[in-house]
């Protein structure tokens, strides 16, 4: 028996749990030891800026130091000229009661912009319809799919054909976590904000994309979250999806990806998604799954996808603490901004 399961058994599990929770967001550091050394036996190798972990009853994986995780600062602390993109939003209400809170976040876009909503019925587009009649922004669609590969395949499959319309894409969706309500209650709110929180901070994103070297924007990781950033049971399934577009990865990789799937993005860096052929038969029939789908295995290709088509991505975080968990990067300039986004990022097709 592991010393994660003999102190469970020994002091109760109402009272381990409650603890991990409060670890998970107030003391991430203690909650990722009970993780990684206690619960799953890892081992960890120091692969310079990144560290291989190895863990029984996960596949291996790669992640990065705390202190080389790098976030650009939103909104960026220097004026410039607005960057003159055309804008769309691909937004997926599957929860219509977040659907008032997500129109006033597409609001807080410093431009026009296109919105593109599914949903997965008449009733559902009803409210919807309802609460986006004033939208005054740009033109409003919504679509009706069928229920599988919620907002991956309504996204990337559904409204295929808009895409090549546009230089800039925010993706979002009307997230709830029900597997873990207490630990993950403030991630979709972290999601929100970071990505689109204000006009200052819509702005910040749209000169960080406006780089030609930049296809991908996405949060820094909500701490609690920041322990699932490994391949949990999708390994197999990302490893044989970037196969078949071309792409070859195995677990000395480095595993980074838009945990919660919401991001900035240009389409030309998803080409290869956009292109693959996929249909909504790829996907599984919904049933409540919280892991192994199709869906979760593009949300970890995300980024190998990107790399591929030529671009790079970065991080950012609005947050204003006293104490971050991981670097925060201050631009204060055009020169300073192009330099963040040179060492914030760091490559997932490099093998480390």
């Amino acid at each position: 028996m592991s010393l994660y399961r003999t102190v469970r058994s020994f002091i109760g599990r109402n009272f381990v749990w409650p603890f991990e929770d409060f670890c998970a967001l107030h003391r991430p550091e203690i909650f990722e030891f009970i993780f990684y050394r206690l619960r799953h036996g890892a081992s960890f190798v120091d692969c310079g800026d990144a560290e291989f972990i190895r863990m029984q009853g996960f596949d291996d994986f790669v992640h990065l130091k705390r202190e080389k995780d790098f976030a650009l600062k939103v909104p960026l602390n220097f004026a410039a000229p607005r960057a003159r993109l055309k804008v769309a939003a691909i937004v997926h209400i599957f929860y219509p009661e977040l659907t008032a809170e997500l129109k006033n976040l597409l609001l807080n876009i410093p431009c026009a912009v296109d919105v593109f909503i599914s949903t997965t019925d008449e009733d559902k587009r009803a409210v919807i319809e309802k609460i986006f009649a004033d939208f005054s922004k740009g033109r409003v669609t919504i679509k009706i799919f069928e229920n599988r590969g919620r907002d991956i395949a309504s996204s990337f499959i559904g409204y295929r054909e808009i895409y090549d319309d546009y230089d800039a894409c925010v993706h979002i969706h009307s997230k709830k976590s029900p597997h873990a309500e207490k630990r993950l209650a403030g991630w979709r709110n972290d999601l929100y904000k970071n990505l689109l929180g204000s006009g200052q901070i819509v702005d910040g994103i749209l000169k960080i994309l406006a780089d030609e070297r930049v296809g991908m924007v996405f949060p820094q990781y909500f701490t609690p979250i920041r322990v699932s950033i490994n391949w949990g049971e999708n390994y197999l399934a990302t490893k044989d999806f970037l196969h078949r577009l071309g792409i070859e990865i195995d677990s000395r990789h480095l595993m980074e990806f838009p945990a919660g799937s919401m991001f900035w993005f240009k389409p030309k860096a998803l080409a290869p998604l956009l292109d693959s052929g996929l249909t909504f038969d790829d996907f599984p029939e919904e049933c409540g799954q919280v892991d192994g789908t199709i869906a979760h295995a593009i949300e970890r290709a995300f980024l190998f996808i990107v790399e591929a088509a030529g671009f790079r991505w970065v991080k950012v975080d609005s947050n204003d603490k006293n104490f971050n968990m991981t670097p925060v990067l201050k631009s204060r300039s055009q020169a300073e901004l192009d330099a963040n986004i040179a060492r914030a990022w760091h490559s997932v097709l490099k093998r480390y």
